[in-house]
């Protein structure tokens, strides 16, 4: 059997060893099950309860003697449902308890952070819709420089991103390398989205984003690398320089 399936589940090695000890010994006390399993004596009840608690073991009592029992399988099944349940609710309570005060203890501190960086894919997305909170419906994110590499690398999410933009009614205008034309031709048919061409003499592997009061730059690396600086008077300076390169771009 492939034990770690059951770790996905949350258990621990000690619990899984007696747990399927039992299932394989049947009605037993606890000699028996330390045996099969390898378990100590001494950890052995602290699991034992553990695995009652998870509705995956139970037990009867002959003559002032446990005897532990593994339940029906199919219990495994049931223990699964209650921690997505758990799980839904408390995703529920983070949404509307947790993550509000969160934001807004972040805002407050917000204006003492300058520049910040990320490592990784999870640390672009992380970064990137944070930052997307930022515009409101008709807002324009600009995005000067989008590499071909990039889309390659990522283009499922990018288009999940659009889905999402688009809802929101965010606009986009954005400036590709001229190698990424077979990519900039999906944006052209979108809504909301303007797309135009850098020079062929200019191509770069990172990429812009400019938000109302950040400026995103991304070096598309084996391990990416995000910047980001969190300035009003930096931010409407970029954008400044990207209607520049906006009009020396080909559509």
């Amino acid at each position: 059997m492939d034990e770690t399936l059951l770790e996905k589940l949350g258990l621990t090695k000690g619990e899984i060893k007696v747990y399927l000890a039992l299932n394989k010994l049947g009605e037993s006390t606890v000699g028996p099950i330390g045996k099969e399993s390898k378990v100590s004596k001494s950890k052995m009840y602290d699991i034992l309860d553990k695995l009652i608690e998870r509705g995956l073991v139970g037990y009867i009592t002959k003559e002032g003697t446990k005897y532990f029992m593994a339940n029906d399988p199919h219990m495994i099944l049931d223990y699964i449902e209650k921690k997505e349940n758990d799980l839904d609710k408390t995703k529920k309570e983070i949404v509307t308890e947790v993550l509000p005060q969160l934001m807004m203890q972040r805002a407050s501190v917000s204006k003492k952070r300058v520049a910040e960086m990320y490592e990784g894919l999870n640390g672009i997305k992380a970064i990137r819709e944070e930052l997307m909170m930022d515009f409101n419906s008709g807002d324009t994110l600009l995005v000067l420089g989008a590499p071909k590499i990039a889309n390659v690398k990522w283009e499922g999410w990018f288009l999940d991103f659009h889905k999402r933009r688009t809802k929101r009614k965010v606009k986009m205008k954005i400036i590709y390398n001229a190698n990424a034309q077979e990519y900039g031709k999906i944006r052209e048919k979108m809504k909301l989205t303007d797309v135009r061409y850098l020079p062929n003499n200019l191509v770069s592997p990172n990429w812009i984003d400019i938000f109302p009061n950040a400026v995103l730059f991304v070096m598309v690396l084996n391990n990416p690398i995000t910047f980001v600086v969190r300035d009003t008077e930096l931010a409407n300076s970029f954008r400044s320089y990207f209607e520049i390169m906006w009009k020396n771009s080909t559509s």
